[in-house]
């Protein structure tokens, strides 16, 4: 069956449902590991500025910082849920969430991809447009939906 499980979440209520529901699979499925993937927001065309203008950290250390407040927050929702196996925790910075995670899926070698129907809310989602369909129609694995 699965092998390889890419659980993704933006730290969101939903989005745990979606985590938990990865580690209860993969705790049925001899030989099975899971890679939890959190993907933040990469720094604003603002932090550069104030970057630049301030003399503040370089680039690199920005996105260093915002990657190690994701790992914090992704170990969180991690610990919260008591299972047998424990993921891999990934966390990577950027403004493209869907990209990422097909990305992912792809260099990780995952054969499952389970992510919330939901989690930026319906605002952003509908300006922005939906992560998960967007994740729906690039992966090339299958794509389990959680709600």
């Amino acid at each position: 069956m699965f092998k390889h499980i890419l659980a993704t979440t933006d730290g969101s209520p939903l989005a745990d449902h979606a985590i938990k529901a990865a580690l209860q699979l993969a705790d049925t499925l001899p030989h099975c590991r899971v890679t939890a993937l959190m993907v933040v927001p990469d720094y604003t065309t603002l932090d550069v500025m104030e970057d630049v203008w301030q003399n503040g950290p370089p680039l690199a250390a920005r996105r260093e910082a915002l990657i190690a407040a994701g790992k914090k927050r992704l170990l969180t929702a991690l610990h919260r849920h008591h299972l047998a196996k424990d993921p891999e925790a990934m966390v990577t910075a950027s403004d493209y969430p869907y990209d990422e995670i097909v990305r992912v899926a792809e260099r990780e070698g995952c054969d499952l991809i389970v992510m919330a129907a939901r989690g930026r809310g319906p605002v952003k989602s509908a300006l922005l447009g939906s992560q998960t369909a967007h994740v729906l129609s690039l992966a090339p694995v299958p794509v389990l939906v959680v709600k």
